[in-house]
């Protein structure tokens, strides 16, 4: 496995390397793709068929197919070869972290929404004002999921604990505030985009927004971890030790 450092790309860089990635790779990458819409589909329908409720308690399964999505673009960004029962192996490997994200990212939605409703329900300033903060959280909450899901999956580290991973997507995204508000405008659209055809949703784009997110966040942990290491090695910090 190739540990060295990756160069950090532009978001327009990233959008043209996964294209690259995506149509060399595309034998491993639609069949991915495919499994997750399966998934999709099969939470839409038990919101459509039986309750939206029990369609939310499900939802978070669908981290598990997102994860072997994610983990292949990861391989794929660390030049590794990857076959498609890698999407099966990451499944196994990374369950139960994939699932309690999952949950984390499910309740949180429901908690901002129904803070983003309550405030424009309520009306006048302090309404609006709190439905705008709440709003806010909704975009955080989907900046730091691009750059959490590649960096739970990075072959690179997956020895470190899922509490110091989701730390570090955290401080990716402070120290690169407008390279990851860019990501996530863009992919924002390609989401918006896929929704309306939902066939490219089901088929290529949960892949292809993989490999643009982890193309960019991948490179931005490996530059903040190698300024963060020599920082916490300086005298002043070994002698405080």
């Amino acid at each position: 496995m190739d540990t060295t450092p990756l160069r950090i790309p532009t978001v327009r860089a990233a959008f043209r390397a996964a294209a690259t990635d995506f149509y060399y790779q595309s034998l491993r990458l639609v069949p991915a793709n495919v499994v997750w819409g399966a998934a999709l589909l099969a939470v839409l329908a038990i919101a459509f068929w039986l309750s939206p409720v029990l369609a939310l308690v499900t939802a978070p399964l669908l981290c598990l197919p997102l994860v072997g999505v994610t983990r292949l673009a990861a391989q794929i960004v660390r030049g590794e070869d990857v076959v498609l029962s890698d999407v099966t192996t990451a499944i196994r490997t990374f369950a139960r972290p994939a699932l309690a994200a999952g949950m984390v990212v499910v309740l949180a939605t429901i908690v901002i929404t129904t803070n983003v409703v309550a405030g424009v329900s309520g009306g006048g300033p302090i309404g609006w004002a709190f439905a705008t903060l709440a709003a806010w959280g909704l975009v955080a909450l989907w900046i730091v999921g691009l750059a959490f899901w590649p960096l739970l999956v990075d072959p690179v580290r997956q020895a470190m604990p899922l509490t110091a991973r989701a730390r570090l997507a955290v401080l990716v995204v402070l120290a690169y505030p407008v390279r990851f508000a860019s990501l996530a405008a863009s992919l924002a659209v390609v989401t918006l985009v896929s929704a309306i055809a939902f066939a490219a949703l089901l088929s290529v784009s949960v892949a292809f927004m993989a490999l643009v997110a982890t193309h960019v966040t991948l490179p931005a942990a490996d530059e903040l971890e190698a300024r963060l290491v020599p920082a916490a090695a300086t005298p002043d910090a070994i002698g405080q030790a």
